[in-house]
């Protein structure tokens, strides 16, 4: 059985399939692999890091296919991407040499990572971190992310939360954790499948609140160099959490 945020890897055979190069393409029309949702917080926060760009390391953790981690590139960034999709690596591989961009890009699971890693002056969550549902998942993945940040180094993350205005379909099932689940039509291979009345359900991304997203990387020891909460276009849909942190000083 295949963990649960393993299934993206069929979201992006589909995308790959309708000639899409971006995950963002699948409910922004005016979205593409250039015009990527965290293009402007990424433009801000590379704008206010001290001293040139050229030369320093970063880590894409949930890259697929690529976007932010060529933009980070095109900004003179050495650039790592990691990602459990090899579908979406594929895609990611190709973007970036249709665009001369050399960017490395791998196979690794953030929740799974093998030690003596290298360190990275900037760490980017591309919207990875809703996607862990467990707490178990989510304590590992940033305290893997805190040990693979230089001191002085700038972790960036752009989130979805929860809110009160949030609104569920039907095709989803939110539970008292902030677990969203997706209604599926074959629960076989799927990691935590549930019934909810006559229909089933696997787990699909984790909404929590600003407050304890803040919580959970002050525990992994983390500082907050700032957030903010950004709204989306629709308010009835999860907002998205923009965070700059660092190592917490000891």
């Amino acid at each position: 059985m295949s963990l649960y945020y393993q299934a993206d890897d069929r979201v992006f055979q589909k995308l790959r399939a309708a000639g899409k190069t971006s995950w963002d393409e699948q409910a922004d029309p005016q979205a593409s692999f250039d015009n990527f949702v965290m293009r402007p917080f990424l433009e801000e926060s590379l704008a206010e890091m001290a001293g040139p760009l050229d030369g320093l390391s970063a880590l894409e953790i949930g890259c697929g296919s690529g976007p932010v981690s060529c933009f980070l590139a095109a900004n003179g960034l050495a650039v790592r991407g990691i990602d459990v999709s090899p579908t979406a690596l594929e895609m990611a591989r190709q973007h970036a040499a249709e665009r001369g961009m050399n960017v490395q890009f791998d196979s690794a699971d953030i929740c799974h990572m093998p030690e003596q890693q290298d360190r990275y002056d900037l760490i980017v969550d591309g919207h990875c971190l809703h996607c862990l549902v467990s707490d178990e998942h989510r304590r590992t993945a940033l305290t893997a992310i805190h040990g693979l940040l230089k001191p002085g180094g700038r972790f960036l993350i752009e989130t979805m939360i929860s809110h009160p205005g949030l609104i569920v379909g039907a095709n989803y099932h939110l539970d008292a954790r902030g677990v969203l689940s997706i209604k599926v039509d074959d629960p076989a291979g799927r990691d935590g499948a549930f019934t909810s009345g006559s229909e089933w359900f696997a787990p699909y991304r984790r909404l929590l609140s600003a407050d304890q997203v803040t919580t959970e990387l002050r525990d992994a020891g983390f500082a907050m160099q700032s957030h903010r909460v950004a709204e989306q276009k629709d308010p009835r849909k999860p907002m998205l959490m923009q965070i700059r942190a660092g190592h917490r000083p000891t």
